[in-house]
């Protein structure tokens, strides 16, 4: 099912996500619901509170994407209960934008290495 994208300004982008805790049928359906929005909005990725669901759960992927045209292709990922942890502290900037903020992109500067650890929706790593 595609969901409404919440808008810059809506509360529900400032509270801070639960961990999941429940990996069943309902969080599957998540999972999809995530992907299937996602993909009709023409994103590259989107994180469930994004949707108004305040869980530690983000999707992301794609083969080509008109937002960001010099891609390469990503797989098809879902992180649950993610853990950045940067690997340096040298920076690079770059064109983004965000499905909350449509029609506005900017330069945004971001760790240029990081790992990130979680698990996916089996509960591997």
């Amino acid at each position: 099912m595609i969901h409404p994208i919440l808008r810059m300004g809506d509360p529900r982008l400032l509270r801070v996500a639960a961990p999941v805790t429940r990996f069943d049928a309902e969080f599957d359906a998540l999972i999809a619901d995530l992907f299937e929005t996602m993909h009709a909005a023409g994103g590259a990725g989107l994180a469930a509170p994004q949707i108004g669901v305040p869980l530690r759960v983000v999707v992301f992927g794609f083969d080509k994407v008109q937002r960001y045209p010099e891609a390469p292709p990503v797989p098809p990922t879902v992180l649950v209960n993610p853990v950045l942890s940067p690997l340096t502290d040298e920076t690079e900037e770059g064109w983004e934008g965000c499905l909350a903020v449509p029609g506005l992109r900017g330069v945004v500067a971001r760790h240029a290495r990081l790992r990130y650890t979680g698990v996916d929706q089996h509960q591997q790593p």
